[in-house]
């Protein structure tokens, strides 16, 4: 028999969630008005402002309604993150703010702009996506190499200074953008379908498909938001690789395959899942997958260090809820939820500010989608109804047995997450397909959604 679970009005631990913003948001603040940068151009990410910390501070002053000390704190955190940029130029001194790819925090900037109207902000919203490493993708320095997925994470980041630097008024920067979006684009495609352009050197990391997510979520709703269709630059004749998926579809195939068919390549875990559904203790934040928590993650990468990473599960579970929100599918949130628990329940948040702040840079978004999506299905929680599904494995048909439910649809995904079947009728004929590893996707005629491993031999 299939298990049952059930979708609360609020993810679990919601409570411990809120206090740890306020409690451990005001510490960090506090710990930042005598914080001394370093002066060198470099940054001390664990013990500064890495992962945007004048975004989360002055996200949490948006929660909770309250301007104090949030702002106060935001303005120490933009001081932290100025003293970096200001030591930053480019090998001769002449171009100043010369960001590096994976510390390019633009948000925060932007939002200080919009609040203060400051001219070091409002000029910073622009020198945060014209300076430093990739920005000068129009440029001869521009690679081929850049649409390696190992890059994904500073891709992203060009992304959101895109979009920021156009919401706040400038002119957009099309084919450069185009471009970025591209590469994105091109990022999930090899996350997907494990194809790689540069075999050897890769990796497959949650919590960087997360970081992808997020900028390309921020675009796709920037664009619909001004009744733009965000595949236009899709075919911009700028780019080097046409994307074959929409946004949102690409976004739900990615977030389907982490939870239900990546697996680790290399190393002592190879060919586990990617998913660790029930996680064991651990020692110095590394841990196990021999079960004993109760709390599910995802593994760091798929190759090198293998071990379940819960620390980072609400920089993807966000991903998790905007999919939700667009498909309707319930199973997608009882992921996110589960990501969500492990995330809060594990994760030291007073351990240093970047661990703080990479548990706050969006989880704000997974509960707006979340409340969004149960809104839209108009229900304030739901349990999943016990579910059939046999023979399993099965040769040429299976039936699916609802309990106290009837069948609207179900579709049949192979482990790309294509659709390749789609019935109506609780027996389904999967004779004419090949033997292997399918994903079952059932549909009742309540609303309620669920998906299932079927084994065809």
């Amino acid at each position: 028999m299939i298990s049952t679970f059930k979708i609360n009005a609020q993810p679990p631990l919601f409570d411990q969630w809120e206090s740890n913003m306020t409690t451990w948001g005001d510490h960090w603040g506090i710990y930042l008005q005598t914080y001394d940068p370093p002066t060198n151009g470099g940054m001390y990410e664990h013990n500064g402002i890495y992962y945007d910390g004048q975004r989360v501070f002055f996200q949490i002053a948006n929660y909770t309604g309250q301007a104090e000390p949030w702002n106060t704190h935001a303005q120490e955190a933009e001081h932290v993150y100025r003293v970096y940029l200001d030591n930053r130029t480019n090998y001769n001194g002449t171009i100043p703010w010369f960001v590096q790819g994976w510390r390019r925090f633009s948000h925060g900037i932007a939002m200080d702009a919009e609040r203060t109207a400051g001219p070091i902000s409002v000029e910073g919203v622009l020198r945060i996506r014209d300076n430093g490493s990739y920005a000068n993708v129009l440029t001869s320095s521009y690679t081929a190499g850049w649409y390696y997925e190992r890059r994904s994470r500073e891709m992203a980041y060009m992304i959101s200074a895109h979009v920021n630097a156009e919401k706040f008024g400038y002119e957009r920067q099309e084919e450069a953008l185009a471009i970025y979006i591209a590469m994105a684009m091109k990022h999930l495609d090899e996350w997907i379908t494990e194809t790689y352009a540069s075999p050897d050197s890769h990796r497959l990391s949650p919590f960087m498909v997360g970081l992808t997510a997020e900028a390309l979520i921020e675009f796709y709703e920037w664009e619909i938001a001004n009744e733009r269709d965000p595949s236009v630059l899709f075919t911009h004749p700028s780019v080097t690789y046409t994307p074959t998926r929409t946004v949102p579809e690409a976004l739900q195939q990615v977030a389907y395959h982490m939870r239900y068919t990546a697996t680790v390549e290399s190393g002592d875990n190879a060919g586990k899942s990617m998913w660790v559904e029930d996680m064991s203790g651990y020692s110095y934040a590394t841990w196990g997958d021999e079960g004993g928590t109760g709390y599910s993650a995802l593994r760091y990468e798929s190759i090198n260090s293998a071990s379940p990473a819960p620390a980072l599960n609400l920089l993807i579970c966000p991903l998790y809820a905007w999919v939700f929100k667009q498909t309707g599918d319930l199973d997608y949130i009882n992921i996110g939820d589960k990501l969500w628990e492990a995330g809060v329940a594990t994760t030291n948040v007073g351990w240093n500010t970047k661990t703080f702040n990479q548990n706050y840079r969006w989880s704000f978004d997974y509960i707006k989608w979340r409340n969004e999506g149960m809104q839209a299905l108009n229900i304030d929680e739901v349990e999943e109804s016990e579910i059939n599904i046999y023979p399993n494995p099965a040769t040429n048909t299976f039936t699916i047995n609802l309990k106290n439910e009837t069948l609207k649809k179900v579709i049949v995904y192979n482990q790309l997450g294509q659709q390749i079947k789609k019935a109506t009728t609780n027996e389904v004929n999967i004779s004419n397909l090949s033997n292997g590893i399918y994903f079952v996707r059932i549909t009742s005629q309540s609303g309620n959604v669920i998906t299932k491993k079927l084994i065809k031999k």
